[in-house]
């Protein structure tokens, strides 16, 4: 029995026993993150049932995420919710000749598919509450030449606005929706037509026409600073965490319909901007500039510095890729041949993916987020003595949260996957790959508490 998170099952597909497996498969995959069938399964009956799985056409990954939307959206009532939606590559230059049914990646040759998932986070404290749908790309006619020529909603970029309509429908009880996009979502046709329901938060691409003419950027770049702040920037490639500080702006502009654009949409739109560029460099290093267009209201600098908290909060995104393809899953390993079964295993490690950083997130307390967020209440009895067997004699050595709090039940799993238990200077937070090793572990825990307890009540004849 693992521990029974409160979003244990990948859907019902017209039949209790693929709810059954697909069940086991989402538990195995959240405690070993792995593209292998073989050290996902317990044992080779298993192993068979998880292919079965996977290659009947009644398990489809449409229903993986509408179900995983459905348990976000239950979520999220009172809630501002940041809807963060981005696109990763896979690819499997290294292994092209075993695939089949695969498109082109973004290179044109490699084959591959692309992965836009949409992940609601907390506004107020970035914690993760799950995620909200997901879409698959696989360009099995290759690239398309006419790319400007085409509608917009037969274009690849229709992705953007497709993820915002989802969050306006999956999050419909929530307090606010913000939909919050990098570089690749600033799209004219995704401002015109947003769902009445959800507010656009986009880091500007386009050098776009104003009304009367003048340019976005000079325009922005015109205009006085308001205030300078420092900010955490996070880690990007080759390009090393650091605190930069930045020279902020904020106003409003109105676009001016693209002439490529469909003559259906809007002339205008009206958008507020909050400009963020670094005023100092370290040497070698292009300066942070976020020129981010929203559609709230921004007329102070506590507004602004909102705008800014909320669009970093975009890196939680990217965590999870790293989750899902080096620090994890390693998707791109995958020796899975066929596309249909690949994209459904692919589906169900990015459930479980944003589940570990949901837990990773939480263990410092600062997202303020409940246990039931992730576990049962019912298995509250086997983690307090699981706790108190982690806990040591010194107060540096206890769980500092309050036991009804994610952070506790990530403080527990972080120490039993390696985690020295230290939060003082000098020592590492419990990262991905140890809230893997101590998922494992804390299943068969739970598993031995709970069947322990059976035991007790049971009366021998």
């Amino acid at each position: 029995m693992a521990i029974r998170m409160t979003h244990d099952d990948l859907g019902r597909f017209g039949d209790a026993r693929l709810e059954k497996v697909g069940a086991a498969l989402l538990a195995a995959m959240r405690q070993s993150p792995t593209m292998c069938l073989h050290a996902l399964a317990k044992d080779r009956n298993q192993t068979i049932q998880f292919g079965r799985f996977l290659d009947n056409d009644a398990v489809s990954a449409e229903e993986m995420l509408t179900r995983a939307g459905q348990l976000t959206g239950a979520r999220v009532a009172g809630r501002h919710v940041l809807a963060i939606q981005d696109t990763t590559e896979v690819s499997f230059a290294a292994h092209a000749a075993s695939k089949r049914g695969f498109g082109t990646a973004g290179n044109g040759r490699d084959l591959g598919l692309f992965l836009h998932p949409l992940l609601a986070v907390d506004a107020a404290h970035g914690g993760v509450i799950g995620l909200v749908g997901a879409q698959v790309l696989n360009r099995t006619a290759g690239l398309v030449a006419d790319h400007k020529g085409r509608p917009a909603d037969h274009k690849e970029s229709r992705r953007w606005l497709a993820g915002a309509e989802t969050a306006g429908e999956v999050l419909a009880e929530a307090a606010m929706i913000t939909v919050v996009g990098d570089r690749e979502s600033d799209i004219y046709d995704q401002f015109a037509r947003r769902p009445d329901n959800v507010h656009l938060l986009t880091r500007a691409a386009q050098d776009r026409t104003l009304e009367g003419g003048a340019r976005l950027f000079d325009e922005v770049a015109a205009w006085e600073v308001r205030s300078c702040d420092r900010i955490e920037v996070p880690p990007r490639g080759p390009r090393a965490a650091r605190v930069a500080t930045v020279a902020l702006r904020f106003g409003e502009v109105v676009l001016r319909r693209p002439a490529a654009a469909a003559r259906s949409l809007a002339a205008t739109v009206r958008l507020r901007v909050v400009d963020v560029v670094e005023t100092d460099p370290p040497e070698g290093e292009a300066a942070v500039h976020w020129c981010l267009l929203s559609t709230h209201a921004v007329g102070d600098v506590a507004q602004a510095r909102a705008i800014v908290g909320w669009y970093r909060s975009r890196w939680t995104i990217e965590q999870v890729f790293r989750t899902l393809k080096t620090a994890g899953a390693r998707i791109e390993d995958s020796q899975m041949i066929g596309v249909k079964a690949f994209v459904k295993l692919a589906v169900t490690a990015l459930i479980a993916a944003v589940r570990i950083m949901q837990i990773v997130l939480a263990r410092d307390g600062t997202t303020a987020q409940s246990l039931a967020d992730a576990a049962d209440p019912l298995d509250i009895p086997a983690l307090e003595a699981i706790n108190a067997s982690l806990e040591g004699r010194t107060e540096k050595l206890r769980n500092p949260h309050p036991a009804t709090t994610l952070a506790w039940l990530s403080w527990i799993v972080g120490r039993l996957g390696g985690w020295a238990g230290y939060a003082s200077k000098g020592y590492k937070p419990a990262g991905p790959k140890t809230v893997h090793r101590g998922l494992i572990r804390l299943d068969g825990m739970i598993s031995g508490w709970h069947l322990a307890n059976h035991s007790a009540h049971v009366r021998l004849p």
